[in-house]
């Protein structure tokens, strides 16, 4: 039992931007000097705050069992790692959602007991996250991530987490500006950069270890495909008969493991398909990697390709997911329905597909580059 006259609580009161008081009670137990038990929650009135510390001193005088369970203690850094360990074993988690837990786990607040965090300490990482020059879009995935794994580890781990913090800090930095979700791109390619990328791809001569980044460009744009998608379709997916591939794994907020789903094959990505599929060194590429993939490459390796090109050419803001846009633009241009067009992009609703057509560019109808199925070997 814990000796009764250990002092385990502190209370501290925070203004609020309204004017009201947060109280803030807190509970730590050391050992050699070292935390190895906190837990705290915010409350609106002090005295509640007073009474809860009061209440959890008693339980955990009578219980000290309750206290020596070591992930109460977790700094937040530790409870990424621990989180990434666990979701990995079951699917392998999205690229761009690894990356930033990584990040966080590299920062400051990483140090952090994940039950001391409270919403002036978030807030003040938000600001100096904003004062080094990143992004509020970014930053905005800082909270995202965090509420994330803070609810894992409540469900998961039985940690008893507030989320009030994050909440609170999510709030005042939305009204502050600190953070905002990211503008949507409108990027369009116009036809004299089309073609300076054309020539460029079919201009990097032959290595049988180079990616035919003249095919994947156009398979791209016809396909409305994401980079990762275009380098997992396999030939055995191809239905020909039926005019459909099936992509595997797509990206969905729920998972993309086993989000398999049937994309229509237009008339323009059929002579695409056709060429790579009949493509002598993709062929060879094939049989020797024993690879069934379309284009047996790395999507890493197409995404520093691609960056590495548009630097060279000089062409500014013009990213391989532009492509996506590019096609499914295209696709409304030509008049296909908002149904049809997504049988192709595989978009799940009208709302995220919103963002890739701009139906008052039609006149690029008229002009717009295409593939030519005629371009010399590479």
């Amino acid at each position: 039992m814990l000796h009764r006259s250990t002092n385990l609580a502190t209370i501290v009161s925070r203004k609020q931007k309204d004017g009201t008081l947060r109280h803030t009670a807190t509970i730590r137990l050391k050992r050699n000097g070292e935390v190895f038990h906190c837990e705290s929650r915010t409350f609106h009135k002090k005295a509640v705050a007073k009474a809860w510390a009061l209440e959890r001193e008693h339980a955990l005088r009578e219980n000290p069992a309750e206290a020596m369970r070591p992930s109460t203690a977790l700094p937040i850094g530790k409870m990424i790692d621990r989180y990434i360990e666990e979701k990995q074993t079951v699917e392998p988690l999205g690229r761009t959602k690894l990356q930033h837990l990584l990040l966080l786990r590299r920062l400051p607040i990483a140090e952090c007991m994940a039950s001391e965090l409270d919403a002036p300490r978030l807030i003040s990482h938000i600001r100096s996250r904003r004062v080094s020059g990143t992004g509020p879009s970014t930053v905005l995935n800082d909270l995202i991530w965090l509420r994330v794994v803070y609810r894992y580890a409540r469900a998961a781990w039985g940690i008893p987490l507030s989320m009030e913090a994050i909440g609170d800090a999510t709030e005042l930095c939305r009204a502050e500006r600190l953070v905002a979700r990211s503008r949507k791109r409108k990027r369009r390619l116009k036809r004299e950069e089309i073609e300076t990328i054309c020539k460029r791809f079919l201009s990097l001569g032959h290595r049988k270890s180079s990616p035919p980044m003249y095919l994947i460009f156009w398979f791209a744009i016809y396909s409305c495909r994401r980079q990762s998608e275009i380098m997992s379709m396999r030939l055995s997916d191809y239905d020909q008969d039926r005019g459909i591939w099936l992509v595997r794994n797509m990206k969905n907020p729920g998972g993309s493991q086993g989000n398999d789903q049937w994309m229509h094959i237009t008339d323009a990505l059929l002579p695409v398909i056709k060429a790579a599929i009949e493509d002598a060194d993709l062929v060879v590429r094939r049989k020797m990697m024993q690879d069934d993939r379309l284009f047996p490459f790395d999507p890493k390796t197409i995404g520093s390709y691609w960056t590495r090109h548009m630097q060279i050419l000089g062409i500014e803001d013009l990213h391989f997911h532009d492509l996506r846009h590019e096609g499914c633009s295209r696709l409304a241009e030509d008049g296909l329905s908002i149904p049809d067009i997504q049988r192709v992009s595989l978009h799940e609703s009208w709302s995220s597909l919103q963002i890739y057509v701009n139906r008052d560019i039609r006149s690029q109808s008229v002009t717009r580059a295409e593939f030519d199925p005629t371009f010399s070997s590479r």
